[in-house]
C-alpha cells in the first residue's frame, strides 16, 4: 500500500500546477518583507530545509552567501534548483534525517512552509535534530501559517499534506522544552504594493484586529512574553530561535 507522502511528495509543486511556479520577483519581494537582519557574516552556513526549486536559497545568493545548502525530497523541484545554480549544494533526503548526520555544521537553518508537514512527533524530533545541527549561537528560522489566524483552517486543509498547525504559544511551548532559547515569533502579513494588494492589505489589517481583540477577551488579556506575540492573528508566523 502506498502511503500519501510516497505519492504526493514525488512530485510536490507539480500537484498544485500554477500555485507552485517559480516567479522570482514575486517570492524576493516576499522574502524582504518576511525576514528581518540577515547574518552578518557573509561566509556563514546556511542550510535550507524543504528548499523546493531553491527560490530562497537564490534570494539568500543574490544578498551575496555562497555557503548555502539546500534539502528537500522532490527530485523533481531540485532538477529546477540544480540548473538554476548548479555550483551549490543540493540534497535529495528527508530533512530530519539530514540533521540527524550533522552535528554543529550550521550558523542558520531555515525552514519555510515545511514544519505544517509533520506530525507532532516528528516535529520534536525536528527541534532537537536543528539543535544538534546547529553551532552554538546559531540560529532556527521557520515560516509557517498561523493557527489562530481568521480563515487559518482554509490554509491548514488545502493542502492534503499539511498535519500540524502551530500557535505563538505553541510554537514557543516546544522550542523551550527542546533547549532553544532567544524565541520570538511574530506575525508576517505580504501584500504587493499594487492597488489590490493594498486593499488586500487594509482588509486583512481590519480583519485580524477584530480577531485580535477577540483573542483577548477569549483568554483575559494574558500577559504578553518578550518577543512573543500571544495574540498575533496575521496569516503567517515568522519563529526564531538560537543555540545556546
Amino acid at each position: 500500500m502506498h502511503s500519501f507522502r510516497e505519492i504526493l511528495y514525488r512530485d510536490y509543486s507539480a500537484s498544485f500546477g500554477a500555485q507552485k511556479r517559480l516567479d522570482a520577483t514575486v517570492q524576493h519581494a516576499q522574502y524582504e518583507g518576511a525576514y528581518p537582519a540577515l547574518p552578518a557574516d557573509a561566509r556563514a552556513a546556511i542550510l535550507d530545509l524543504g528548499c523546493g526549486k531553491g527560490e530562497w536559497l537564490g534570494w539568500m545568493r543574490s544578498k551575496g552567501y555562497a555557503m548555502l545548502t539546500g534539502v528537500d525530497l522532490s527530485e523533481s523541484d531540485l532538477s529546477i534548483a540544480r540548473r538554476e545554480a548548479p555550483a551549490q549544494t543540493w540534497m535529495q533526503e528527508n530533512g530530519i534525517a539530514f540533521l540527524e548526520s550533522q552535528t554543529a555544521a550550521f550558523d542558520l537553518i531555515h525552514a519555510k512552509d515545511v514544519v505544517e508537514h509533520m506530525s507532532k512527533d516528528e516535529f520534536i524530533q525536528f527541534l532537537l535534530a536543528a539543535r544538534q545541527a546547529l553551532r552554538p549561537g546559531g540560529v532556527l528560522w521557520l515560516l509557517t501559517f498561523n493557527a489562530q489566524s481568521p480563515l487559518s483552517t482554509a490554509t491548514r486543509y488545502g493542502d492534503f499534506t499539511h498535519e500540524i498547525a502551530l500557535t505563538p504559544s505553541s510554537a514557543a511551548q516546544c522550542l523551550r522544552a527542546c533547549g532553544f532559547t532567544d524565541i520570538s515569533v511574530q506575525g508576517r502579513h505580504h501584500c504587493s504594493s499594487s492597488v489590490s494588494g493594498r486593499v488586500r492589505s487594509l482588509l486583512g489589517k481590519l480583519v485580524q484586529s477584530a480577531a485580535r481583540l477577540a483573542l483577548k477577551v477569549r483568554h483575559g488579556g494574558r500577559a504578553e512574553e518578550g518577543g512573543i506575540d500571544l495574540h498575533c492573528t496575521a496569516p503567517d508566523l515568522f519563529i526564531s530561535a538560537a543555540k545556546p
